[in-house]
Parts: C-alpha cells; structure tokens; sequence
C-alpha cells in the first residue's frame, strides 16, 4: 500500500484553510499548516462578497468563468461545512448596484450592456422598482441593476470553520512562521523562523501578499505580488435600520458596497490604495465610505460604528491570480488580488485535486506560474 504523501499548507488563511479543507474531507490527505497568526490578514478584513457579475470588468474577462463556478462552488461548500456541523454564513437573496444621482445614470446603463454582452443574468430596474426591492435606499436614489447571482458569505465565519474543519479531519497546524523552503532528494524541507526544519512531498505556498518573501522560492515570486491597501468598516445596526441586500452604489463614478450579514453587521467597502504596507486607518478614508454609504442607504446614519480595519490584497502584475506547480511538488495558491473570499471555494478544490491526483483541473492551467517565469 502506498503511503499518502506529506503534504505542508504554508499559509491559513482562507485559501489555505479552503485547500486544506478539500485535501481532508474529500481527498483523505492530513496536510500540515503552518501560520502564525491564523486568524489575521486580509481573509479577516474582507466583506465577503461572493460577486462574479461585479467583479466583472474589462480586461478581466478571462476570470469570469472561474468566478461563476467558484460563487456555485460556494453553495456546495456551504452545504459540505453545514454537513459537519459548522456554519459559513452563506446568504443568497442576490445584489443591487444603484446610481446615486443622475451623473450615475449613464455609468448604469453602460455596465448593463457589458454584463449583457457577457452573457450575465441581469435586470435593470426603475429607481421605484429598485427601492421597492430594497426599501432601505435613499428616495433619491436613481435606477439599479439587479442579479441573482452575487451573494455573500461571513468570511469570517467561513474563515474559522474552513480551518476547524480541516482540522476536524486531520490536518495539524503550527503557528510558526515559514522563512525558507529548500528542494531536497525526494521532497522539500521547510525553515520555520525558530530554526526548526520540517520534511515533505510537497508544499503549497498560500501565504497571500507575503508569499514571495518566503526564501528558496523561484525567482520570480520575489516581485511578482504587490500589496493593495484596503479599508473597511463594519457597523452595528438596529433592527430594520439596514438593507436587506448586497448594495453597490455609485456616486459621481465612486463605488461603495454595502454587505447586510445575519447577525446585524454590516461591512462597508473599500478603498484600493498602492501605498505599500501602511496600515493606517486613514481619517479621510473612513470619512468618504461613510458619506458615500449615507447617501444611498441613509438610515444607516444612526449605526454604531463598531470597526476600522486595513487588509492588503495580493496583487499581480496582470490581476490574475497565481495558481498551480512552480516546480516539481511546490504549488502555488497566491496572489487573488479582490476575489479572494469568491475564489476560495474553487482554487481550494483545485489544489487540492492537483494535490491528490498529480493532475492540473482544466480552469486553474488558465493562471499557472508559468506566465510569470516567461516575463523574467
């Protein structure tokens, strides 16, 4: 009988934990995880949106269809975490992007074309028929489109029990930090940052924007993420006070989301600034998505401000994430700039397909490490 191989998680934050998840429950592997602070990073900042059809831009189009199957894929995963007994905070109900004022209007109709022309299941509505669907908008809000297709899920939620759930199933996690990885004869050797090293078949750096500091890794990696700074809010609300939908508003071209959760949250985002790792809360910043926010959805008004908190995106010098085997055993599972909580769901399953049938699933070959190497 052969022995299953031993396999390392560098990283758990979502897309660790999502990978480490799938290797467990579906696949019988126990990979071992190593992170120092689990429950940190952008996987805890985020707002949870689970939104193809927004995300939806130009130049971007060859993500549409990882995106679709990762929010149907978010459905499953629901349903497998509900099935031993843990919670994701999956909420479907479908979202609204609302013009603010008649500069918007046209913004609206332009990208009602675009998710037309890309197939997308989509309604524009009338600004009575979209405060009918949402009475919590402004009556000066202007008309909306609608789709049934982005939801949310409480990263949070869906965070811990990803993990617990690995865990559950026979994973081990170490709260140490990885400093370098080194090719040995038949396998690859791990430092941890006291010094100690840990053997194994194979390794998978998911380790977000951080993942290229990480020694011993192909040359390409030390440039390949930059740190896109985020900055959300999170809101305590009465009941009634709030939407009851995912809310995309646009103001004058800015654009703010709105994310309801089920226990009386509501999240509030985001900036995207290429300042480096600063993570300042920034006055200016908090003051902006609230005005933007008040101005769509004004009952919010009167909400306790409960959080301000600063994430960083992996971003690539495409925008596309980094997914697959770099070389012989070491896989890479970075670089998802603003879908990560969306992607979770489907890159995990990949990896770790990859991982336990020593073959590429056809959608994740789109965004291998390779394109990177040739740019060097």
């Amino acid at each position: 009988m052969i022995a299953p191989p031993k396999i390392a998680m560098v990283g758990a934050g979502i897309e660790g934990a999502g990978a480490a998840f799938y290797m467990a429950t579906r696949h019988g592997l126990t990979p071992t995880i190593f992170d120092p602070e689990p429950f940190s990073g952008a996987s805890q900042v985020a707002a949870g949106m689970l939104a193809p059809v927004a995300e939806a831009v130009y130049g971007e189009e060859r993500l549409l269809d990882m995106m679709l199957e990762a929010a149907r894929e978010w459905s499953r995963l629901d349903e497998a975490l509900r099935a031993a007994g843990l919670e994701s905070g999956y909420r479907g109900g479908g979202s609204l992007l609302v013009a603010s004022g008649p500069n918007d209007v046209a913004e609206i109709e332009r990208t009602h074309a675009y998710y037309l022309r890309l197939g997308l299941a989509v309604k524009k509505l009338r600004a009575a028929q979209a405060r009918e669907l949402e009475p919590a908008l402004s009556p000066a809000t202007g008309p909306a489109i609608y789709t049934e297709i982005d939801n949310q899920v409480d990263n949070r939620v869906a965070h811990r029990s990803l993990l617990t759930g690995a865990l559950k199933a026979g994973a081990t996690l170490i709260e140490r930090r990885v400093a370098e990885v080194s090719r040995r004869k038949g396998g690859w050797v791990l430092f941890d940052d006291q010094g100690a090293e840990h053997h194994f078949d194979k390794v998978v750096i998911a380790a977000g924007v951080r993942s290229g500091e990480i020694g011993g890794l192909p040359g390409y990696m030390s440039k390949a993420l930059r740190p896109i700074r985020g900055q959300v809010l999170r809101l305590r609300a009465a009941p009634g006070s709030g939407p009851s939908l995912v809310v995309r508003s646009l103001w004058d071209g800015r654009l703010v989301y709105v994310v309801p959760r089920l226990n009386g949250e509501i999240v509030i985002g985001a900036t995207a600034e290429e300042v480096g790792f600063d993570p300042t809360r920034k006055a200016r910043s908090t003051y902006e998505l609230l005005r933007d926010t008040f101005k769509v959805l004004p009952g919010l008004g009167e909400a306790d401000l409960a959080e301000v908190n600063v994430g960083f995106r992996p971003g690539t010098s495409d925008n596309f994430p980094i997914l697959g085997e770099a070389e012989d055993g070491l896989y890479l599972d970075t670089g998802h700039f603003r879908h990560g909580i969306l992607l979770a769901s489907i890159t995990g399953r990949w990896i770790a397909e990859a991982i336990a049938t020593g073959r590429t699933p056809e959608g994740m070959s789109l965004f291998g490490p390779a394109r990177l190497e040739a740019r060097q």
